[in-house]
């Protein structure tokens, strides 16, 4: 006879279950627990953290069905209905387990070693903008009230030119709402932590500091549970974050800020669940009935045709132009052709300019330096070359775990961007064992010792991937930036967005034919907006009135470097929208992407063969499914891959329930990747 006191609760393990199976398991209660409550358990031999779904009393079984209890109940109400909900939602929208998303939902519950939180006093007092017209116009747009709630736009898309003012109307549209409701919470979400000390700096002239925190991965665990505690109690009013953001306990959302729309960063990748912070935060402020800005100066192509089919409302705003003073104009582009540098036009017997750094943009850097000015060197890949040949056998020194290319290391050694391996000082070619490699092309690393031994009276700075790894790195270096302590800044995309900092009178882009050479359909929008973000980052003028920005290409003729250098983003989008159409590449489908991982290959090309055909058997005609193939990288950390793309052509672009039950099914070794940012 079971007591009466006793329930069954239905709780979902904060762990990986495969999605062949119920997400969330019964266990006994000696009280009724909310939906939301965060509970130890056991699960099989191991206790785990779970979130409790629901309660009902318990009732006689029949035989032996005995419910395991409820180890331990640490917090009643941890999540709310609306993080469930958004749970769910990105469970089932990114075919990933429950448990796993739930786990982003909980952070790790210690205490802060330091009572105080992390501030970024970077310059004590910001002037505050007075709004222009054009500006006035959007804020209002953004905040208008109206009696019926369903005819009231709440998604927007800003649109606008680097200099625009952007920012100042993401504030003003805080201002005005906080005013309206004095209870609302504002997100901020940024897709690069470097950006994190400037949005503090402008958002903390108009919000007291004690009504902001910052949320991403750097900040101690500690600092990060202190803040989530505080946006749950609704203590907290801004909050500033990375993409994990979207899962904070909100109490009452009124407007989500997405800056920097177009970039990927907002697209988690590499883990589950694989979600894209954008999709998320849409979720999230329907949830919430809170507006939703998206802005950039370089929108992503599906985003501004949601804008374009009125999904999203479109506003644009123009360069800003502020009373009684002088008119910003757009930088200055010159696009600087290396054929003629290196093999055309050269006098009799003297060698071309084989340097990373041209001759135009070694003068324009001499007169940078020569006026108190600072210039940014932009190069979107990392080490001190592209890949390594060997002397002998003419073999790509390639990663024995990836089969990438190793890059070549200032420090002597050969290393994998991909996984940890590295070689010794002295490596050997895997194939004939030579000792003596030619280093082809060139990153980060090779343009900084070019530019020291160029200059060697300028302070340079890099800023990719590897020095990012610095504590506080993001902080520091955003701080002697803006201090004018750095007279050169060499670095990848993580520098090409956001920034605002007069002093930058150069920008030069190393190689940008390289983005333009992956085989990817979003191959020309990415060096677009990586490109045009870059330039953006020029402010004061130089001798002809005007920021200055050099592209080193070997193919100026190009439609895209065209467009590159008129930014003219609306040709680049009409161009595109028809090549996209054409191929039912998205906005026009949806992509799913699946990837099989083993480390035996003959296990690769069987288990994809099988799932192929299964999928060819249940295949809906508006749904287009390529055969197995090999990835842009075959192998990584030892396992070899193959993928299959679903392009979803349907009018909903939505899965169908006979290849979602499929996709739930795949055995361990399976990735699934809805909404990828990459098909290589």
């Amino acid at each position: 006879m079971i007591k009466k006191t006793s329930n069954i609760v239905d709780v979902v393990p904060l762990t990986k279950i495969p999605l062949s199976r119920n997400q969330s398991f019964s266990y006994l209660a000696n009280k009724k627990l909310v939906e939301g409550t965060l509970v130890s358990i056991s699960l099989f031999k191991r206790k785990v953290e779970g979130i409790v779904l629901g309660a009902r009393p318990d009732f006689p079984r029949l035989g032996n069905i005995e419910l395991k209890p409820i180890e331990e109940v640490i917090e009643e109400t941890f999540l709310d209905k609306k993080q469930i909900e958004l749970a769910q939602f990105v469970s089932d929208y990114y075919i990933s387990p429950l448990g796993i998303v739930m786990k982003s939902f909980v952070p790790k519950r210690v205490k802060s070693r330091n009572p105080k939180p992390t501030t970024y006093n970077l310059q004590p007092t910001i002037e505050k903008t007075i709004l222009t017209n054009a500006q006035k116009k959007v804020v209002a747009e953004i905040t208008k009230k109206t009696t019926n709630q369903k005819l009231q736009t709440k998604n927007f898309y800003l649109f606008g030119p680097a200099g625009s003012g952007k920012t100042e109307v993401y504030i003003h549209s805080i201002v005005k709402l906080k005013a309206q409701n004095s209870n609302l919470q504002f997100l901020i979400l940024l897709p690069e932590l470097t950006l994190t000390p400037q949005a503090i700096e402008r958002y903390g002239a108009y919000f007291k500091a004690e009504d902001t925190v910052v949320l991403h991965s750097k900040i101690s665990k500690g600092e990060f549970y202190s803040s989530w505690k505080k946006i749950k109690s609704g203590e907290t009013k801004i909050i500033i974050g990375s993409r994990m953001a979207v899962f904070a306990p909100f109490k009452k959302l009124g407007l989500i800020i997405v800056d920097e729309e177009q970039d990927i960063s907002f697209k988690q990748w590499d883990m589950n669940p694989r979600y894209d912070a954008r999709t998320v935060a849409k979720k999230l402020a329907s949830l919430h009935h809170a507006k939703i800005i998206f802005g950039s100066a370089t929108p992503s192509i599906e985003y501004f045709y949601q804008a374009a089919v009125n999904q999203i409302k479109l506003m644009e705003l123009p360069l800003l132009k502020l009373p009684g003073k002088p008119e910003l104009k757009r930088p200055e582009v010159i696009l600087v052709d290396l054929k003629k540098e290196r093999w055309q036009n050269q006098p009799a017997g003297r060698q071309g300019n084989y340097s990373s750094i041209s001759k135009k943009l070694q003068v324009e850097i001499g007169y940078v330096l020569k006026h108190g000015l600072q210039a940014i060197l932009f190069i979107n890949r990392q080490g001190m070359s592209s890949f390594s040949v060997c002397a002998a056998c003419k073999s790509v020194l390639a990663c024995p775990k990836c089969d990438r290319a190793l890059v070549y290391d200032r420090g002597g050694a050969y290393q994998c961007l991909h996984c940890a391996f590295k070689t010794s000082i002295t490596p050997q070619c895997f194939k004939c064992q030579g000792l003596a490699f030619s280093n082809i092309g060139f990153g980060t690393q090779k343009v900084e010792r070019e530019i020291q031994n160029l200059f060697p009276a300028a302070r340079v700075v890099r800023a990719d991937q590897q020095s990012a790894k610095e504590p506080g790195f993001q902080k520091k270096i955003f701080r002697n930036f803006s201090d004018r302590k750095i007279d050169i800044l060499i670095g990848t995309q993580m520098i090409s967005k956001g920034w605002d900092l007069p002093n930058v009178a150069l920008v030069g882009i190393i190689d940008a034919d390289n983005m333009l050479s992956l085989p990817d359909f979003s191959a020309n929008e990415r060096a677009y907006q990586n490109i045009v973000q870059v330039s953006g980052r020029t402010g004061r003028p130089n001798s002809k009135g005007r920021g200055l920005v050099l592209i080193q290409t070997f193919n100026p003729q190009s439609t895209i470097m065209r467009l590159i250098a008129e930014k003219d983003f609306k040709n680049l989008y009409e161009i595109e929208k028809v090549a996209r159409k054409t191929l039912n590449f998205p906005p026009f489908s949806r992509l799913v992407k699946i990837i099989f991982q083993d480390y035996n290959l003959k296990n690769v090309d069987g288990e994809t063969g099988r799932v192929y055909n299964i999928l060819l058997e249940n295949k809906p005609d508006d749904v287009i499914i390529s055969e197995p193939h090999t990835g842009f990288v075959e192998k990584i950390r030892g396992r070899f891959r193959k993928q299959i793309i679903l392009k979803l052509t349907g009018r909903d672009n939505m899965l169908p329930q006979k290849l979602r039950k499929i996709l739930n099914f795949l055995p361990a070794g399976w990735i699934i990747d809805v909404d990828p940012v990459s098909l290589l």
